[in-house]
């Protein structure tokens, strides 16, 4: 008897010493955070270019100009800075993507610059396992300039992503295939 009465006795009290000794975890300073975050925003995607001059490679950036999350109530605008959840649950976003894509005909420059919309589509686990998107944009590659169709697959909390850019009027570069990072 005089055991079970120690047994409860320790039952009892060992929860509340775990939780006593229990520490929250380290956290970042705002502004290194901020520093973190920009710091993975100047790593850009690979880009896969196929066109009818042949194959070629690129990189790719994106900045999230608006988010309008479909699957939150809480905060359902975003910005700049946007959460996993706010996008694979369901989105339309507005981007910008500045890129370089090889192989631009006659010496003209491989930069260009995307202006587009996007929508984001759970697919499995409310987008955390599977997402899918569907954009257009206007590209601007001097001199060329037209409308871009996309379709993306994403997955790891729409962190990793495979993309198909169509650009039918820009020479020598109308398929791009992108392996996509978003950071968060």
């Amino acid at each position: 008897m005089r055991w079970a009465l120690i047994a409860l006795c320790l039952f009892l009290v060992a929860p509340t010493a775990t939780r006593a000794q229990s520490v929250d975890p380290p956290r970042l300073s705002p502004g290194l955070a901020g520093a973190l975050w920009s710091a993975a925003q100047l790593v850009p995607s690979p880009v896969f270019v196929t066109g009818s001059d042949g194959v070629g490679g690129g990189l790719r950036w994106q900045v999230t100009l608006f988010l309008l999350a479909l699957g939150l109530v809480e905060r359902p605008v975003r910005s700049l800075v946007v959460h996993p959840a706010a996008r694979h649950a369901g989105a339309i976003e507005l981007y910008a993507s500045p890129g370089w894509l090889c192989c631009a005909p006659n010496d003209r420059t491989s930069w260009l610059l995307q202006l587009g919309g996007r929508l984001y589509l759970p697919l499995e686990g409310r987008g955390e396992r599977l997402a899918a998107s569907l954009g257009a944009s206007y590209y601007r590659a001097s001199p060329q300039h037209g409308v871009a169709f996309e379709l993306g697959v994403y997955t790891l909390s729409s962190i990793v992503g495979f993309s198909v850019t169509i650009a039918p009027w820009l020479t020598a570069r109308e398929v791009s295939t992108a392996l996509v990072f978003h950071y968060y």
